[in-house]
């Protein structure tokens, strides 16, 4: 698999994993609605990387990562005080921050290559 491809199914698992734990745990309405919003954008943008790799998918991955990675922290923030809680969001930041940093350093590659 290319590393595009990579970022892609990383940033799949990172959507599918998210969305289970909305529906599972999230009862806050704002953070269900932000949390599910932004997985199926991450579903997105992992299938293009996968199907279509360019550069405007992996902007848009870069771009995508900035903002999974405010959103879990935010909700890691929010949700200091509870444990299980606030793992689950930093690994879920982790995921998307590690998704990113593939696509970017992919497409870096692509152009000194």
């Amino acid at each position: 698999m290319t590393r595009p491809g990579v970022a892609g199914a990383m940033w799949l698992v990172a959507a599918g994993l998210a969305i289970a734990t909305t529906l599972i745990f999230r009862i806050d309405q704002a953070q269900w609605i932000l949390t599910i919003a932004a997985s199926v954008v991450a579903a997105v943008v992992g299938l293009r990387l996968i199907a279509r790799p360019g550069g405007r998918v992996v902007s848009a991955s870069n771009i995508l990562a900035v903002a999974w990675i405010v959103l879990y922290a935010a909700l890691t923030v929010q949700q200091a005080a509870e444990l299980a809680a606030w793992t689950t969001d930093v690994f879920l930041l982790a995921i998307g921050a590690a998704a990113g940093v593939v696509a970017y350093r992919a497409a870096a590659r692509a152009k000194l290559g």
